[in-house]
């Protein structure tokens, strides 16, 4: 007989709710990161793991249910992943997922991590179907865990506080911890599992392919650095960490990792997942030099921040190396609505770095969020506006969501302000989808304001033939393909 294997981590799927008909060939199919250097980790150090991708599979929770039923693992880690706050939409799929696994494989113990578990740890525990939560990052705090149950067996307890990072749920008992400490020599940790999770079972964002639509398969992702120092109360991508905080790789690290991905996988397309890639300008120079004497060739995309773009140079040698695209955060074009969310970029600022990236040749990707607490509909349309005049190459229109555990929804909530009732009414795509009223606009004009505004846009003449022009015919067709799917909005 085998022996039991010792974590099955599990990435729900949710492809429906969050993306509707354009989850089935348009919306990307992202590798679950964390779930593979947490696989990577406790590998390295002795236990059996698995992952399972339901998100890639397209695996309904009875689905996952059956195939635990079969594996029968000594725990399984139902991961909504720490990129950012879009593992909201996830939450939903990952207690029906877990019930489904309590139904189809009784006494086999379900974990839940990410953004919302590290947040409310209790309330994934009472409300989630979850026994374990792990709050924090998950690397040692998984390990001791498991190396407890393969230990003491299935009914191991944890006591409180005894492995930090893991609170528990004991019949109507909970076992309180506290926040695991971070990881800080992140160069010891090891690659993420890429075979467990074939870069060609995933599908880069259609405009980070507008020019090679029909290759956007093999695609990974990849830290160079890891955390976000920043606090923008809207933002929940430092839950994980308690905080702000910044950690960084080694050029050498992100080389190995990238010469992997490319001579084993024949990946082209990388998402760089940096929250501010551009943070350490010495670090990136030098990475950049490393991509370009090796030559290697990829289509990259980063995150950066308009402060943090402080030399043209600079961005001249990022495009050298492969770094097509860059992503800015620039969330709305009055300085008022800025401020009051903790980004007060300087107008100045923010076009430097524009024209900029774009005279060094990287495409960008705007942006914009719609109803943050000082918005009214001049300032909305103050930001599209903008927008249009820019003519980026892409642009993302949000609406502001008040996301769980974020400054912003401790705020709305200690207001008594309207949250959504369901984990479905954080998805921005979503048929029920409840942005955060302000207190000049009601939820439903704010997001009937984005539905219109995405639609102005894309459908631009302006817009649609700088496309044709840049990337060709194909990737005009694209964008006129996305717009005859109309999304679904609850009345």
């Amino acid at each position: 007989m085998s022996e039991a294997l010792d974590l099955l981590l599990v990435f729900p799927n949710n492809r429906a709710r969050a993306y509707g008909e354009l989850g089935v060939d348009i919306a990307a199919v992202i590798p679950p990161v964390q779930s593979g250097l947490t696989a990577a980790y406790l590998r390295e150090r002795g236990c059996t793991v698995q992952i399972l991708d339901a998100d890639a599979l397209e695996w309904a929770p009875e689905r996952v249910g059956q195939e635990v039923a079969a594996l029968r693992p000594r725990l399984v880690m139902v991961s909504t992943d720490h990129v950012n706050s879009g593992d909201v939409t996830k939450m939903a799929a990952a207690g029906e997922t877990a019930r489904a696994i309590h139904a189809a494989a009784p006494g086999v113990p379900v974990l839940m991590d990410g953004v919302v578990p590290s947040a409310y740890p209790k309330w994934m525990l009472q409300d989630e179907g979850a026994d374990y939560v792990c709050q924090g990052e998950p690397y040692d705090p998984i390990l001791k865990l498991v190396e407890k149950l393969k230990a003491a067996g299935p009914g191991a307890r944890v006591a409180k506080r005894e492995i930090p990072g893991i609170w528990a749920r004991y019949g109507d008992m909970i076992v309180e911890s506290f926040r695991a400490p971070m990881f800080h020599n992140v160069d010891t940790l090891p690659m993420t599992a890429w075979d467990l999770m074939p870069p060609a079972n995933y599908r880069a964002y259609h405009w980070h392919c507008f020019d090679r639509l029909d290759r956007r398969s093999p695609y990974a992702a990849i830290f160079t650095n890891l955390g976000c120092p920043y606090g923008c109360t809207f933002c929940s991508v430092n839950v994980v960490a308690g905080g702000p905080n910044f950690r960084t790789h080694s050029p050498d690290y992100v080389m190995k990792e990238l010469e992997v991905l490319k001579k084993v996988y024949g990946v082209t397309n990388v998402r760089i997942l940096d929250n501010v890639f551009t943070i350490r300008e010495d670090l990136v120079e030098e990475l950049c030099d490393k991509i370009i004497a090796s030559g290697m060739e990829f289509n990259f995309w980063a995150y950066s921040r308009v402060e943090s773009v402080r030399n043209p140079d600079l961005l001249k040698k990022m495009r050298k190396a492969g770094i097509r695209w860059i992503c800015y955060g620039i969330e709305a074009a009055h300085e008022r609505v800025r401020a009051a969310v903790d980004k007060p970029s300087n107008p100045e600022v923010i076009m430097r770095a524009l024209e900029w990236t774009r005279e060094a040749g990287i495409w960008i990707l705007g942006n914009f969020i719609f109803g943050l607490p000082e918005d009214d509909r001049e300032s909305m349309q103050m930001t599209l506006d903008f927008a249009k005049d820019f003519n980026f190459e892409w642009i993302n229109f949000y609406c502001a969501m008040a996301y769980p555990g974020t400054k912003l929804y401790d705020e709305v909530k200690a207001a008594g302000g309207m949250l959504p009732k369901e984990w479905s009414g954080y998805g921005q795509l979503s048929p029920n989808a409840q942005p955060l009223a302000t207190k000049y606009l009601a939820s439903k004009e704010i997001l009937a304001f984005r539905d219109a505004a995405f639609i102005e846009y894309n459908s631009n003449p302006r817009y649609l033939d700088m496309l044709e022009k840049t990337f060709g015919r194909d990737a005009r067709d694209y964008v006129l393909r996305i717009l005859k799917h109309k999304l679904v909005r609850n009345p």
